[in-house]
């Protein structure tokens, strides 16, 4: 920060003389040596901030005379973006503001996540503006959507540089095409107010505190069990109450293993897998050697978390412990009024009707095979759902519902 300080200093030292100083005399003007003058005032002129003017043998440096950006965004027909290393929108022009259907003060000051014209910040865009200068700004394309549909858009990301000497970037976009048939928008602009990754920490948030009250419960329970152990003499009933005591503390261990597992990856923003690939990463993890698998999802991809693959692998193992006769498991998807449903059954004894209702809950069961809460929590994060409907008696059968925008068809190479 210290160096910060020193470029601004010497930036306002410069605004006051716009003729130009020489490194000495910028040295002798703010009290530093002569070769970090020199360091600062050459950073400047790299950042483009700052130029020099040879006068003789000696180098006159002086600020770049600089016409406000508002003045520039709104003489070329493309769509243009500025935000700070932050992803904090600082300008906007005119037709981005048409093509988001969006307000000057929905956008400026605000994190661009935050905002309508969220769905022009998917992951690559981010990391590109955050990894400056690194990565050197590029060009790239995704694939959003509108009222009127999905369309392509191309984007060229260019680093810039603020007057405050602050770092940032120009997105220059422009829209290719519109196709109205639905499938394959990032994100829309009803969820700027949260997005995926937003949602994604915020859950984490909401998981722990929820891990930190269930434990505390379970904790209590423990503890009245064990002095209920020790304030009876019957051996019979001590022998009960330690089962009970084993398997409340089985159940913590449990809930604290998933609380782990789930929250032991850092928090990222979701991305596009391919369902088939998803599929075979639950696969390669499970032992089958009974039951036949097949699967009916080529071509498809949705918009979700890394880990996907870790649900259908609680969905497998499910059938494969709790089913006790599976010989078959089916995965099937078809659309459905612009939505996907993924179907997943088998054909073991199915899932009784009461315990239907806590399914989902945290604190289901005290099996590894249970977790279906994290489950939903985890597709919740880019608004996919599930559900379980299935018959008593004749098997499993889980909807995973995914919304249009969320899932789209895979292009062929």
């Amino acid at each position: 920060m210290a160096e910060r300080g020193e470029i601004d200093r010497i930036r306002e030292l410069l605004q006051q003389h716009p003729k130009g100083l020489t490194i000495e005399e910028v040295a002798q003007e703010l009290g530093i040596n002569r070769s970090t003058a020199s360091k600062y005032l050459n950073s400047l002129v790299i950042s483009g901030a700052a130029t020099i003017r040879k006068l003789g043998p000696a180098k006159l440096f002086y600020l770049r005379e600089l016409l406000p950006l508002h003045q520039l965004l709104n003489c070329t027909r493309d769509c243009l973006v500025v935000t700070d290393s932050d992803l904090v929108i600082q300008e906007i022009n005119e037709n981005a503001l048409k093509f988001f259907k969006a307000l000057p003060d929905q956008v400026k000051g605000y994190h661009a996540l935050h905002t309508p014209v969220a769905p022009l910040f998917d992951q690559e865009t981010c990391q590109v503006i955050e990894n400056f200068p690194e990565t050197g700004g590029g060009d790239l394309e995704s694939v959003i959507r509108t009222d009127k549909g999905t369309c392509t858009v191309r984007k060229k990301i260019v680093p810039l540089l603020f007057q405050s000497g602050n770092p940032g970037a120009g997105i220059i976009f422009e829209a290719e095409s519109i196709n109205e048939t639905g499938s394959g928008p990032i994100v829309s602009s009803e969820h700027v107010q949260e997005t995926s990754l937003l949602r994604a920490c915020k859950q984490s948030f909401q998981l722990s505190v929820l891990f930190r009250r269930f434990s505390q419960n379970q904790l209590s329970l423990a503890i009245d069990t064990l002095k209920r152990v020790r304030g009876t003499e019957d051996r019979e009933r001590a022998r009960e109450l330690l089962q009970e005591e084993t398997m409340i503390l089985e159940n913590l261990r449990f809930h604290l293993t998933l609380l782990e597992e789930y929250l032991a990856n850092e928090v990222k923003v979701p991305g596009w897998y391919p369902l088939e690939d998803i599929l075979n990463q639950a696969l390669s993890s499970q032992k089958m050697a009974h039951i036949r698998f097949y699967s009916d999802v080529r071509g498809v991809e949705i918009y979700t978390d890394q880990d996907c693959g870790r649900i259908f692998f609680t969905l497998i193992e499910n059938s494969i412990v709790h089913g006790k006769k599976v010989t078959s498991i089916r995965v099937t998807s078809r659309e459905e009024e612009g939505d996907l449903t993924i179907i997943y059954e088998d054909d073991g004894i199915g899932i009784p009707d009461t315990e239907k209702i806590t399914l989902f809950e945290w604190g289901h069961g005290i099996h590894r095979a249970h977790s279906l809460f994290l489950s939903r929590q985890m597709l919740a994060i880019t608004d996919i759902s599930i559900r379980e409907t299935g018959t008593y008696g004749r098997g499993a059968r889980f909807e995973i519902r995914v919304p249009s925008g969320r899932w789209r068809a895979r292009r062929s190479l």
